[in-house]
């Protein structure tokens, strides 16, 4: 059984709950562990075939439109991991009246690359998700169904 590691950091429990409704869709038909950031360790990539990453687009280190803390601290401590073999799936919530909206996705997509791992779809961007609630879990619903699809074919 295909095995996927679905990695989260969150401020105020938006990724989160993002994170939940694609663990939900997934769990139907992967094993899939879902980890908070910081619980996340050195080796914890090694035993999975799928990584997903969400984060909020926050500040870190004084620069904007960077990953959650927590996600940097995981993403630093893999930055000398090969991770080649490694598909990953990207998500992020922002807000678009920030200039840097969701650009905590387009950091760790190049980590992903940088890394030598492989997109698998099209990361998932969303705006503002409390208060565009109902849209925003129909998003992430989609999303989290067209990678069980994907992921369907190589199982």
């Amino acid at each position: 059984m295909l095995k996927i590691l679905l990695v989260y950091a969150t401020n105020s429990a938006g990724t989160f709950v993002v994170a939940d409704i694609i663990n939900n869709i997934l769990a139907k038909d992967f094993s899939v562990n879902m980890l908070n950031a910081s619980e996340t360790g050195l080796n914890d990539a090694d035993n999975y075939d799928v990584i997903i990453l969400g984060s909020p687009t926050w500040d870190y280190g004084g620069r904007d439109g960077m990953p959650h803390e927590m996600m940097m601290e995981l993403l630093n401590k893999w930055q000398h991991k090969s991770l080649a073999q490694k598909q990953f799936a990207v998500f992020g919530c922002g807000d678009k009246m920030f200039v840097e909206f969701c650009a905590a996705v387009d950091y760790m997509e190049k980590f992903i690359d940088s890394a030598g791992g492989r997109l698998l779809l099209p990361s998932l961007r969303l705006n503002n998700f409390f208060f565009e609630l109902d849209n925003n879990t129909e998003l992430a619903k989609k999303w989290a169904g067209d990678l069980r699809k994907k992921l369907s074919f190589q199982a």
